[in-house]
C-alpha cells in the first residue's frame, strides 16, 4: 500500500514541481535501483537475525524516508530550493527510502517460506501476493479519496490544496506506525535457528535459476514501464486535470490489482502444477491487456486493458517467487526470495527511465515495446518447464 501511493503520486508531485517526464521517471528508477542492490543482502541478514528484526528495520526505514519526503517536496512547492537542490533532496529521501525499505519485501516472503511446505508454496506466495494486491487496491483507493475530499469538501482548508499530492503519504506514515507496532509486540518469528554443522544445501544459483531471475525481470520492467506511464499516459491522451488524473489513475491501478488478487485466490490456490507454468500461463494475458489499454478509445477500455494485465500479475508473480523459493533449502529462505527480488528492482530501476524516454517519443511506444518482451517470457519459461520435465530440479 506504501509503495502504490507512492507510485501514484510521485508523477503529479513531480509535474507541480516542474519537472520533465523523463526527469520523474529517472528519479524512480535511481531508487529502484537502491532497492536492487540492498534487497538480496536483507535476505541474507534475515537468515543470519531473524525475519522480524529485518522487517522492523523496513518498517523504521520507511517511515522516516516518507516524512523525509514530504518535508522536502513541500519546501520544493513553497520555492525554498532551487531546482538543482530540489532534486538532489529528493532523490536522498527516495533513496533512503527504497535502502531501508527494501528489507520488508525478502523479510515478509521468507516468512512465507517459513510457514509452508514444498506442495503449498505456490499457494502461499499467491496469498502472499494478494496481500500485496490488497494494499495496491487501498493505496489509489486511498489517495483517489483524499483527492476527492481536497476538490469537493471543506474538510481540508483550500490553502492546502497545493500541497493535497502530500497528505496520502504522511497518512501512509501513520498506517506504518500501527504496522510498527504490531509487528514488534504481536508477530512471532517464523525462522528456526539451525546448527552450525547443518547440512544445508543452501541457495542454488544455477543456470535455470539465473534464467527464472531474468523472465523476473522482464516481467517486472514490463509491468514498471506501464505503472511508471499511466499517469501521464491518462492526463494526456484523456485531457484530465491533476485531480482528475490522481483520480482515474487510483481507479485503473484498483482493478488491475482487483484482478490480481482474484487470480492469486483461485486459479494459484487451486492448481497444483510446478510454479514456472504459472509464469508460462501469464503471458498472454500481459500481451492481450496491452494491446487493449493502448488502443483504448475511452477510459473504460482502458480500466479493462489494465484488468486483464492485473490477471497476469496475478499468475506470474507467485509463480515466480514460489520457483525460486523452491530452489533453495530451509536455512536460506532469506537469501533465495531477497535473491528473487532482484528483479523487481532492477526491473523498477529498468522500467520507468526506459517508459520515460519511451513515453517523450511517442504516448503508445511504451505499451507496444512491452509486447515482444512477454513473448520472450514466454519463451524462457517454456525452456525452463522443459527442463523441468526433463528431471532437473528447481
Amino acid at each position: 500500500m506504501g509503495q502504490s501511493v507512492y507510485w501514484q503520486t510521485m508523477p503529479l508531485i513531480g509535474r507541480e514541481l516542474g519537472f520533465s517526464v523523463k526527469l520523474i521517471t529517472s528519479l524512480v528508477s535511481f531508487s529502484a535501483l537502491m532497492f536492487l542492490i540492498f534487497t538480496p543482502y536483507w535476505g541474507r541478514l534475515s537468515d543470519k537475525k531473524g525475519r522480524k528484526f529485518v522487517l522492523l528495520i523496513g518498517l523504521v526505514g520507511y517511515i522516516a524516508s516518507t516524512l523525509l519526503f514530504c518535508w522536502i517536496a513541500y519546501l520544493g512547492l513553497i520555492g525554498y530550493f532551487t531546482f538543482t537542490a530540489l532534486i538532489f533532496f529528493l532523490l536522498v529521501a527516495r533513496v533512503i527510502n527504497s535502502a531501508l525499505g527494501a528489507g520488508m519485501r525478502p523479510a515478509t516472503g521468507a516468512t512465507v517460506a517459513d510457514v509452508t511446505t514444498e506442495e503449498n508454496r505456490s499457494a502461499g506466495m499467491g496469498q502472499f501476493g494478494a496481500a500485496n494486491n490488497v494494499g495496491t487496491i487501498l493505496g489509489p483507493v486511498l489517495v483517489s479519496f483524499i483527492a476527492f475530499l481536497i476538490a469537493n469538501t471543506a474538510i481540508f482548508p483550500a490553502s492546502l490544496e497545493p500541497y493535497g499530492r502530500l497528505i496520502p503519504l504522511l497518512f501512509m506514515s501513520f498506517l506504518m506506525m500501527m504496522a510498527l507496532v504490531f509487528v514488534y509486540f504481536y508477530l512471532p518469528e517464523s525462522l528456526v535457528k539451525q546448527e552450525a554443522n547443518s547440512s544445508g544445501q543452501g541457495f542454488n544459483f544455477d543456470k535455470s535459476n539465473l534464467m527464472l531471475i531474468s523472465t523476473g525481470v522482464l516481467i517486472f520492467s514490463s509491468f514498471a514501464i506501464i505503472q511508471s506511464i499511466s499517469a501521464f499516459y491518462l492526463q494526456d491522451t484523456f485531457s484530465l486535470s491533476i485531480l482528475a488524473t490522481q483520480q482515474s489513475l487510483g481507479i485503473a491501478l484498483g482493478f488491475m490489482a482487483l484482478t490480481s488478487i482474484v487470480a492469486q485466490l483461485t486459479i494459484v490456490q487451486k492448481i497444483k502444477i510446478p510454479p514456472i507454468k504459472l509464469v508460462q500461463w501469464s503471458t498472454p494475458f500481459f500481451i492481450l491487456g496491452t494491446l487493449v489499454a493502448v488502443y483504448a478509445d475511452n477510459f473504460n477500455i482502458y480500466v479493462l486493458g489494465m484488468s486483464i494485465i492485473g490477471l497476469g500479475m496475478g499468475l506470474g508473480t507467485p509463480g515466480y517467487t514460489a520457483a525460486a523459493s523452491l530452489n533453495a533449502d530451509s536455512e536460506s529462505q532469506g537469501a533465495a526470495v531477497g535473491l528473487a527480488m532482484v528483479a523487481p528492482g532492477l526491473g523498477f530501476s529498468i522500467g520507468p527511465l526506459l517508459g520515460g524516454f519511451l513515453y517523450e517519443s511517442s504516448p503508445s511506444l511504451p505499451f507496444l515495446a512491452i509486447l515482444p518482451i512477454f513473448v520472450l517470457v514466454f519463451l524462457i519459461a517454456s525452456y525452463i518447464n522443459k527442463s523441468l520435465a526433463a528431471g532437473k530440479t528447481l
